[in-house]
């Protein structure tokens, strides 16, 4: 279990106020009730539905440390580095817009099953920070059924996307990582970013403006908005290019690239199988 706070910590490099960042001292979140910059989700919100916390049991207080995406009626989709090292009994999934206190809370339920990728690896730098990582997905099956309001999204299929190009980040992770102490979320946010950069499984966000994701946020969902609903793109595993803090970019695990890989571990663990879609025209 530390060795799994270590890497979850580690894996947003200095992102939650580990170090001092050199020119974010007069940056200030656009409104500090957000994920960066973001805002606060409601009940009613689309994001609501189908995003969720894992919480982790302790004590039996309930613990927010990744976040994750409904994928079907019983399987989310989230990060690897999320799950090494997890007993699926000190772990559940939260479902709504506010976290628990109590891992009694009827909006939790337990883990039945999980899977991380078996060539999962990251990369440090000379000094032992996470450069980047690869093969960052995981799927998370529960017990028995979602609460009657959540609505599992469907998985893009593999598409061309485009630098600029709008997505929807959610996440239960940190609000504001360059105050001391840092500032935690109380519940689900949600944020608009664009796309700077493209590689073969790992989509690149703009956070250079203090909108963006953070630490807890991984294994959260970056959505595509169409005039159908939310659909799930990208899973966030963390910093890109050594970034310091919330402030610069954001990697995120190309979901549909691994499809064979969900598909297979969800027949495995005998969840319902997830929806891949084709992306709307004009996309």
């Amino acid at each position: 279990m530390k060795k799994n706070l270590l890497i979850l910590a580690s894996l947003f490099t200095v992102i939650a106020g580990c170090s001092k960042p050199t020119h974010t001292s007069t940056i200030q979140t656009q409104n500090p009730t957000g994920i960066i910059g973001g805002e606060a989700a409601k009940s009613t919100d689309a994001v609501t539905a189908s995003t969720v916390s894992l919480v982790m049991n302790y004590m039996g207080r309930a613990h927010s440390f990744c976040t994750g995406t409904l994928i079907s009626e019983n399987l989310v989709l989230t990060a690897t580095h999320c799950l090494q090292d997890m007993d699926i009994d000190k772990f559940g999934i939260f479902f709504g817009e506010t976290l628990p206190q109590s891992f009694d809370d009827v909006n939790i339920r337990k883990v039945k099953a999980a899977v991380t990728h078996p060539g999962y690896k990251f990369e440090l730098d000379p000094v032992e920070n996470v450069f980047t990582g690869f093969n960052d997905i995981g799927l998370v099956m529960i017990e028995g059924e979602a609460p009657s309001f959540a609505k599992p999204v469907a998985i893009l299929n593999d598409t061309l996307l485009s630098i600029g190009q709008k997505l929807l980040l959610a996440g239960y992770g940190l609000v504001n990582e360059v105050s001391v102490p840092a500032q935690k979320a109380t519940g689900l946010n949600f944020v608009h970013v664009t796309i700077a950069k493209l590689f073969s499984n790992i989509i690149v966000t703009e956070q250079s403006n203090a909108q963006g994701a953070c630490a807890g946020d991984s294994g959260g969902p970056a959505y595509l908005e169409t005039e159908n609903g939310l659909i799930v793109l990208g899973i966030t595993r963390g910093p890109h290019n050594l970034a310091r803090d919330c402030r610069h970019w954001g990697e995120y695990t190309y979901a549909s690239r691994f499809k064979d890989h969900i598909l297979e571990s969800a027949q495995k663990m005998g969840a319902e199988a997830p929806v891949f879609v084709d992306a709307p025209a004009g996309l």
